[in-house]
């Protein structure tokens, strides 16, 4: 059950505003990471017409399912130095889209949850989460089970950037869904997918060091304004919008790189928003 993540994002803080605009639906409080998955539907059989015409065969349709994780502050949790866990009876928000068509799902009561990494790789798995008693009663399963022939994480780092299938690999996502929103289920073997925190706890993290790094009043404002172009925009729906002020963000800062802000300063800045904008890309793609 290893999910490959070829490289590390930063951990970061704050709030989950945009994640609603990301999967199109009622967000938690808070979010401790979103997972993206994405490929081609192995079997799987439409209903109700959820997503296509009900009754019709799901195989060869390409899906995308986007998990937000509840925080998982309250979970529980070990680690050692190859090795970290965290599960609990989480919530959040699972959101599939098959063939263009999507359907999302708030979850307010499910079986639990479980984040796993160790120095072989790392696996994201997410087991019967339930929403029964949701608004709408809607039952929606999902599970994302992986492994990757590679090891390329060195450690325990939960908080991840994306995988993509190499051969050998072994995969399987599961998804079914009943109740008054429609029924369909199906079974892939994802091509790719992505383990990351909220684009809004990414440029907060980045306003924080910031306002901390003991920049020139006018250098910290400037910069700061354009992480708040970028957050607002990200609100609003404007992803072009949001990645152009990063893209203007990393422009003054390497113009003021060994000048008004040092070196060591400038890269900080510069690798933060970079994640920032990576993290964009893979959610709004």
């Amino acid at each position: 059950m290893n999910t490959a993540l070829r490289t590390a994002f930063s951990k970061v803080l704050c709030s989950l505003g945009v994640l609603a605009v990301v999967i199109g639906c009622a967000a938690p409080a808070q979010a401790a990471f979103i997972l993206v998955s994405k490929g081609v539907i192995g079997t799987g059989t439409d209903t109700s017409g959820l997503f296509v015409a009900a009754g019709a065969d799901l195989a060869g349709k390409t899906y995308r399912m986007t998990i937000a994780y509840d925080d998982f502050s309250t979970a529980f949790h070990t680690s050692s130095s190859t090795f970290d866990k965290e599960s609990g009876r989480m919530t959040g928000v699972v959101g599939v889209t098959v063939a263009g068509r999507a359907f999302s799902a708030n979850i307010v009561q499910s079986f639990g949850a479980m984040l796993y990494v160790n120095n072989n790789g790392a696996f994201s798995e997410l087991t019967g989460f339930q929403s029964g008693d949701d608004a709408q009663g809607q039952n929606v399963y999902a599970s994302h089970d992986l492994s990757s022939t590679l090891g390329t994480v060195t450690g325990p780092v939960i908080a991840m950037a994306s995988y993509t299938a190499q051969t050998g690999d072994i995969g399987r996502v599961a998804f079914t869904t009943t109740g008054p929103a429609g029924a369909a289920s199906f079974t892939a073997t994802p091509s790719a997918s992505a383990l990351v925190r909220p684009p809004a706890e990414l440029i907060n993290a980045l306003l924080t060091y910031i306002s901390s790094a003991g920049l020139s009043k006018g250098i910290a404002t400037s910069l700061s304004a354009k992480l708040a172009s970028a957050q607002s925009s990200l609100a609003a729906g404007d992803v072009a919008g949001a990645l152009q002020a990063i893209t203007d963000l990393v422009n003054e800062t390497n113009a003021q790189s060994g000048k008004h802000i040092s070196n060591a300063q400038a890269a900080e800045i510069i690798r933060q928003a970079q994640t920032t904008a990576d993290v964009i890309g893979v959610l709004y793609e």
